[in-house]
């Protein structure tokens, strides 16, 4: 088993969306095993993204015997994280329509709340938009709060 990480360098090239999600993925120490459960993509495919990755500088590997960075002990540092994750989530998918709800995300008071109403947004978005914005964003808020 191997962990991947990013690394600091700027994102100066385009990726393909598999390659964009393996490299968001990768933002804290995350296990090879992790990320093939999380894209449910082939074994081989998935390597060959990873080595592309890594020959581009974007993503390192950590030493097997180094375990992943826990999360920050502080559950306000922890829930800004999320919130701000979230708000990138919510413009990469619905772009301009990510502001109308950026301020009922920085309003709430804890992460179980921001769970919460992320899952409503998903259950709002499959009634009032189209069904595939709302399975590509339920898919990453899965993954945001696991």
């Amino acid at each position: 088993m191997h962990y991947y990480r990013q690394t600091s360098k700027a994102l100066d090239i385009f990726l393909n969306r598999e390659e964009r999600l393996v490299y968001t993925l990768c933002r804290e120490a995350v296990s090879d095993q992790l990320l093939a459960q999380r894209t449910q993509l082939a074994p081989e495919v998935l390597q060959k993204l990873l080595a592309h990755l890594l020959e581009q500088g974007l993503i390192e590997e950590v030493s097997t015997n180094q375990k992943p960075a826990s999360p920050p002990a502080n559950p306000s540092d922890q829930l800004a994280i999320t919130k701000s994750r979230l708000l990138t989530i919510l413009q990469e998918e619905l772009g301009g329509r990510a502001s109308q709800f950026a301020s009922e995300v920085e309003g709430k008071e804890d992460l179980r709340a921001l769970e919460e109403w992320s899952r409503k947004l998903v259950l709002k978005l499959r009634l009032t938009m189209s069904q595939k914005a709302a399975d590509a964003l339920e898919a990453r808020l899965r993954s945001l709060f696991s």
